[in-house]
């Protein structure tokens, strides 16, 4: 009874290789799921173990389910009696498994609870209250954040208090060492526990790891690449004893490391396992050749990797398709033109068209072309823009400035960011505001002024009131840029969200942001019409008419990282510019893996593509409403023209992008009024050396108007231009 026809020659040497240690180097869509259910189902038909001696640990309740799922239809096609299943879970369902059966054996009971992250910012704010530590002094978001990346590097209380370098992380090892007791008291474990308790169990009680040991005789791990060094450690302790443990993963698909992940455990597979076979799948399913070539082209330039090349026996296909655009807007208009004309003239349905960005903030132009155009989308791993939490709560600041009447907008705002105005104090005053027949914003204006509510609630609700009176007072007739701007300033949300919200403070900003960089651009569209009384209108007809049925198959949208086992006919890859892909942070770290990870995050991407990719990048791009001109990003130039069509919106020859380079006298600057007639400011002049705090020795290109508007273009090494507001930028003369 042979199962392996049904694979290729070296998938059926990685299902026939059953005894010992075994990496398995899968490429991308090489067919590494199969490989590993056939793999254990061979296992059991080879009469090596029963299913449940066999434990596969994967990252996902999905991928488990349907692991396992497939195992037992391989079973009962080659009519296999067993009585129990394999062991397929996640870490975190393995962990908690053998934490039901011993962790007694830790002074815990069996019927532990498991927290999650509300449940332990609870806990926390418990404990500030405890130790009488102020809120507004202190974060408990950022405490919490503190001890989950401790606990993840297994690093105690006593240690972090040891390392602490400043008095506040003294006061977070002594906050985690409460933590940590008062989690015991409850029978509680988080997420981290799961994972920590298991090695702890094992390392301090070796007769339960050798249960596991004697149990568990072949283990197989998928994604060995994005471990953490915890359940590395859990790998090797389960796995010490018969040494069956097979390992599937891509280092060239290791995208995680700023979630702990670590490439280096499957780079020294072979140094833990000295003994290990390791068998390469190199024969890609998915994408054509021209996808499969250039792809492997990109990632060759990585040096941290096993050298393995991918093919396929699929068709050639059509050329990959490198489109430069003046700005994100025309970017935004030729995916949606693109898709458009694809769908009408071959008949194709637009769930075949996906499209990857590098930050969540890019989908916003994107969405508004798609919405203007009623095309269908559908946004993976996150909401839609102007129904993310900042942007809301920023808009709600803007609809309440223009109708005071606005309640749900109030509401919305009234406590964001915190002002100590609680369910209580709220309710007083809707009741209050219902008692005389007004709006919210009127019955605050009310009650301050009769002190109609308790001298507590006045105090905190004047703080609020005064804010918006003292915005609508300074902005009459201001452009809706500077209203938005004035919201920031005085809401100091930017600063809000850092201290609140640590762990994804850096992408909410960013969308912040391009929600700014939306009301510039519709300023500039509109002229005298681009009111924020109008720009509310148009957010509100775009947003009403994105009725899309949830079970209509649209355009998938996505970040690159989310993109990761996913595949799709056709993906467009938007905004590959130096600076935003690779990131500026990538290329501005001395650490050279960090390019790295964001090439391998290229090839990632360029592998979801089955039949066409497209790649685009722009000249121009606003951020924090300023144009910023980076060159194309490095990751096409290793693109070998062979498998590259290039084309360009510019009336001007076409040409390599590896030949790309910037002319600045192609460069169109926006036009400001009554600049022409300026003197020179002999400070800043064309020609000059200058110094950015960010980015370094430039020189001016350019500059434009005066005074407090002066604004200079700065030619930046590598032909990247910025165009800066003198007053801000922070320039020192060289």
């Amino acid at each position: 009874m042979d199962l392996t026809k049904e694979l290729n020659p070296e998938q059926a040497k990685a299902a026939q290789a059953l005894d010992g240690p075994l990496l398995i180097l899968a490429g991308a869509g090489s067919g590494k799921t199969r490989v590993l259910t056939y793999r254990i189902a061979n296992l059991v038909i080879q009469g090596k173990a029963a299913p449940e001696s066999i434990l596969a640990v994967t990252f996902t309740n999905k991928a488990a389910q349907e692991m396992k799922h497939r195992v037992l239809e391989i079973l009962d096609k080659f009519n296999v009696t067993y009585y129990s299943p394999p062991w397929v879970a996640t870490f975190h369902s393995f962990c908690s498994g053998v934490l039901r059966s011993d962790i007694h054996r830790l002074d815990y009971d069996r019927n532990f609870t498991i927290y999650d992250r509300t449940d332990q910012l609870s806990m926390i704010k418990k404990i500030f209250d405890q130790l009488n530590l102020d809120t507004k002094t202190y974060s408990p978001k950022i405490f919490l954040s503190k001890i989950n990346d401790s606990k993840s590097a297994s690093i105690n209380p006593a240690q972090l208090k040891d390392a602490a370098v400043h008095s506040v992380d003294e006061l977070i090892a002594d906050v985690y060492a409460v933590y940590e007791k008062q989690m015991k008291e409850a029978n509680a474990l988080d997420f981290e526990d799961l994972l920590i308790k298991t090695i702890t169990l094992f390392e301090e009680h070796s007769d339960v790891l050798e249960k596991y040991n004697q149990m568990l005789r072949y283990i197989l791990v998928d994604e060995y690449q994005d471990t953490n060094a915890i359940q590395y450690r859990i790998i090797q302790l389960l796995s010490k004893a018969h040494r069956n443990i097979c390992a599937v993963g891509d280092e060239d698909q290791s995208i995680y490391s700023w979630r702990g992940a670590n490439v280096q455990n499957i780079l020294s597979f072979e140094k833990d396992f000295p003994e290990a076979r390791v068998i390469k799948l190199e024969q890609n399913y998915r994408s054509t050749e021209t996808i499969v070539k250039a792809a492997s082209a990109v990632i060759q330039n990585n040096v941290t990797r096993k050298e393995k090349i991918l093919f396929t026996k699929n068709k050639k296909g059509e050329d990959i398709v490198v489109r430069e655009l003046p700005d994100e807007y025309a970017e935004a208009r030729w995916v949606s033109h693109n898709i458009t004309s694809q769908v009408e003239r071959e008949n194709l349905a637009y769930a075949d068209f996906a499209v990857f960005y590098r930050t969540n903030a890019q989908s916003r132009v994107l969405e508004e072309e798609l919405r203007s155009k009623r095309i269908p989308y559908q946004i993976l791993g996150g909401v839609k823009f102007y129904d993310r939490m900042e942007i809301k709560d920023l808009v709600a600041y803007l609809r309440l400035l223009i109708n005071p009447k606005d309640d749900m907008a109030f509401l919305r705002v009234l406590n964001v960011p915190g002002r100590g105005i609680g369910k209580t104090s709220e309710k007083k005053i809707m009741d209050y505001s219902l008692d005389q027949g007004l709006s919210l914003l009127e019955g605050s204006y009310k009650a301050i002024k009769e002190k109609a509510l308790p001298p507590s609630v006045i105090k905190k609700l004047e703080d609020f009131v005064l804010l918006i009176t003292q915005v609508k007072e300074t902005t009459v007739g201001a452009k809706p840029s500077e209203i938005f701007q004035q919201i920031l300033d005085r809401t100091h949300y930017v600063e809000y969200l850092k201290s609140e919200k640590p762990e994804d403070a850096s992408s909410r900003i960013d969308n912040i942001s391009e929600l700014l960089n939306g009301i510039t651009q519709f300023e500039q569209e509109r002229g005298e019409e681009g009111t924020l009384s109008n720009f509310l209108e148009q957010l509100a007809l775009v947003s009403d008419a994105d009725n899309v049925d949830e079970n209509y198959k649209g355009i998938k949208m996505m970040t690159l990282h989310i993109s990761k086992g996913l595949e799709f006919p056709q993906v467009f890859i938007v905004g590959m510019e130096e600076g935003l892909f690779p990131s500026a942070q990538a290329i501005d770290s001395l650490d050279v893996l960090e390019v790295e990870e964001e090439r391998r995050l290229a090839y990632v991407g360029m592998t979801r593509a089955r039949q066409k990719l497209h790649l685009s990048f722009a000249r121009k791009r606003r951020q924090w409403g300023q144009e910023q001109f980076n060159p194309p990003s490095r990751f096409l130039k290793e693109i070998p023209e062979e498998y590259v069509e290039t084309s360009t919106f510019f009336a001007r020859p076409k040409a390599p992008v590896s030949n790309y380079s910037f002319n600045p006298g192609d460069i169109q600057f926006d036009d400001f009024p009554d600049y022409d007639h300026t003197t020179e400011d002999e400070t800043w002049k064309k020609g000059m050396r200058v110094r950015h705090p960010t980015f370094g020795v430039g020189t001016i290109y350019k500059t434009e108007g005066n005074g407090d508007d002066k604004k200079v273009v700065i030619v930046f090494p590598n032909q990247t231009l910025k165009k800066f507001i003198i007053k801000y930028a922070r320039l020192e003369r060289v």
